[in-house]
């Protein structure tokens, strides 16, 4: 096998390797990125599911304490006139046998507190106006231009502590007359929270919207830099944006990832190489079942198929085909005084000076021994022919030097042609040969 021919196929072989274990990998790694992101739409699945939980008991906790009052919102709006010892006494009897969040209800005229329950510990706030609070203001006026419920916290409270407030809007004949407030304990609300997220094993931030993602009232921020779950709690008419991550972290499988993918590059490897063998293994083979191992020129086995092709091209267009069988003279004596080595020295530089001649149409074979032949083939007249035939010899005599060595290398040649000398190969070879020999016994070579 020739060193070009050799690289030629070593390149194509490879390439065809390369090939085939990048398409393999990234079918592995394809692979691999489903499983992974089926094990994380698992851990986010089930994590949903968790929130549902937390979303559930967070909410219900503050609508059931809401919802309480809001019979006693009713009884206020049919009866504005009720004093403060019959509030207390309805109150009492709502909220006594009940275990709520709530730390205290407040009854306010327009905008100012005019008794709470209990009044005990809360009588700081009664004849405070809320709307002189900045923390407090907005919302209570809100509530009064809309005559909508509203539900705002954390929020310091006036009367000591932290709380969650719903504002309830009174209206009494069609206007506005002023707001059921409910306090809830802002330090068992999230005690609550605590609580629960550790029952679902969440992590959770709950942020107020003006404050997302910034600061939550509840919970670590440095969850958003965890690639935590964003989704919305709505407490009342009150939206909080929560922020969610497994107990334990998101915690990926990088170890079982990164087997998997090693796995996969040495499969795709294992497999590339495999194919660069099969393919450069089958060309060596049927290199060598076509050509001579020595020289690298075609062998016999080729020599019958080529010469069936150009014949059919011969006949169709009338041409000629010439055949050129050769040897060395004297070749014998070569391998007897400098050794098979230098023998097939000769007979490897003897075939690239046959390959070397520019001749159109011709293909050189090696078919035993020290014999060649050459097939010309698509030659119009004799005379061609005969030039060819001049060509041919003038060029394969040269002299060939190695180390201290220097042998003239002189072939004897028979040409016979097709039609004119047959039309079988064997006929056409046999005539080749006999004339070979004739050109071999007239010099005495």
């Amino acid at each position: 096998m020739n060193f070009k021919t050799k690289k030629q196929q070593f390149i194509y072989s490879i390439s065809i390797g390369v090939l085939t274990s990048i398409v393999i990998i990234i079918l592995l790694f394809f692979g691999v990125n489903t499983i992974e992101n089926r094990d994380n739409h698992r851990k986010k699945s089930e994590t949903l599911e968790k929130f549902l939980r937390f979303q559930s008991e967070a909410e219900s906790t503050i609508n059931e304490s809401i919802n309480l009052l809001e019979g006693y919102l009713a009884y206020i709006e049919t009866n504005p006139y009720i004093s403060e010892e019959d509030t207390n006494r309805y109150l009492e009897k709502l909220l006594s046998k009940k275990i709520t969040l709530i730390r205290n209800v407040g009854i306010i005229k327009d905008t100012t507190i005019i008794w709470n329950y209990p009044k005990k510990g809360n009588e700081k706030a009664i004849g405070v106006d809320i709307k002189t609070i900045p923390t407090q203001r907005d919302n209570v006026l809100k509530v009064k231009e809309t005559l909508k419920g509203l539900f705002i916290g954390p929020i310091n409270l006036v009367q000591g502590g932290v709380g969650f407030i719903a504002r309830l809007p009174i209206v009494i004949e069609g206007k506005y007359w002023g707001q059921i407030s409910i306090v809830l304990d802002g330090d068992k609300y999230l005690k609550y929270i605590d609580t629960i997220a550790k029952e679902v094993s969440l992590n959770v931030a709950i942020y107020n919207q003006e404050n997302f993602p910034k600061t939550p009232f509840y919970g670590d921020n440095k969850i958003m830099n965890r690639n935590g779950l964003v989704l919305d709690i709505t407490n009342f008419n009150n939206k909080w944006k929560v922020v969610i991550e497994p107990l334990d972290g998101w915690k990926e499988d990088g170890v079982k990832i990164l087997i998997l993918k090693s796995l996969a590059i040495l499969i795709s490897v294992i497999i590339g190489f495999f194919v660069y063998m099969i393919l450069y293994t089958r060309y060596q083979l049927n290199y060598q079942a076509m050509n001579d191992q020595l020289t690298g020129l075609n062998n016999r086995y080729v020599l019958e198929y080529y010469y069936q092709t150009v014949l059919k091209k011969a006949e169709a267009n009338d041409r000629l085909i010439g055949i050129f069988l050769m040897d060395i003279n004297r070749f014998k004596k070569i391998n007897d005084n400098y050794g098979h080595k230098v023998g097939d020295l000769v007979l490897i530089e003897f075939g690239k000076r046959l390959q070397s001649i520019r001749i159109k149409g011709k293909k050189v074979f090696r078919i035993g021994g020290d014999e060649f032949l050459i097939v010309v083939s698509e030659i119009h007249e004799m005379k061609d022919l005969e030039h060819v035939d001049k060509v041919i010899r003038e060029e394969s005599v040269f002299k060939f030097k190695h180390e201290n060595i220097d042998i003239e290398v002189v072939p004897s040649i028979g040409l016979a042609v097709y039609p004119r000398d047959g039309d079988t190969l064997d006929r056409i070879m046999n005539i080749a040969d006999t004339r070979m020999y004739e050109e071999k016994r007239l010099t005495k070579e």
